[in-house]
């Protein structure tokens, strides 16, 4: 047997051989309202008693898994519900409060005994809170700096600060000394430590 849930509704199908199509081929038997899940009169009819097994079983395993999951999402909202009660007995005290905290008291007790049996007893589960404050504490604490050859590397040198800029000393231009009379007279830039120009002798 095969169950599709529906938006309103679990189908129950079979598979059947069709010699037309040479294979199963899924066949309706009936419908179970999943509002309150019961095999109806109808379906029982239509089923032998190894499907009827099948589907009694369904039915079963899927009230145990949905009501697992029920429990689940009650311990898990708990905490948040117990905040938000604390909330309300701060600043209510009618009789309203009184009849909810007597509810509490009672569950709680429960819930108490619940707790140390399963081995959550308070001491060892504030225990277990404090270590975990303690790993997270380290987690966010900043790390040390990482030993190199056996020594704490350093922090990386500063780049120096730019040298101040250079001033190129200023050069004099030479001054041209006037002529003295005629060709050939020197100048002040003719007057330096060159050797003095050669001329081919007179053939």
């Amino acid at each position: 047997m095969q169950f599709r849930e529906r938006r309103r509704v679990i189908q129950v199908i079979r598979t059947v051989y069709d010699p037309a199509l040479k294979r199963g081929r899924s066949e309706l038997v009936g419908k179970i309202d999943k509002a309150a899940p019961a095999v109806t009169d109808k379906l029982q009819r239509s089923c032998t008693p190894e499907e009827l097994s099948d589907i009694l079983t369904y039915l079963a395993d899927r009230h145990n898994r949905l009501r697992n999951e029920a429990v689940r999402a009650g311990a898990e909202t708990l905490p948040a519900q117990m905040r938000e009660a604390a909330e309300y007995f701060r600043t209510h005290r009618d009789d309203d409060a009184r009849a909810f905290a007597t509810d509490i008291r009672l569950a709680w007790e429960e819930l108490k005994t619940a707790l140390r049996d399963a081995g959550f007893s308070k001491s060892k589960v504030l225990k277990k809170a404090a270590e975990r404050d303690k790993a997270a504490e380290k987690a966010e604490a900043p790390m040390p700096p990482v030993p190199l050859g056996g020594e704490v590397a350093a922090e990386p040198a500063k780049a120096p600060p730019p040298a101040a800029p250079v001033r190129k000393p200023r050069t004099r231009k030479a001054r041209t000394v006037p002529a003295a009379s005629g060709e050939g007279a020197a100048t002040e830039e003719s007057r330096t430590d060159a050797p003095p120009a050669t001329r081919p002798p007179a053939v």
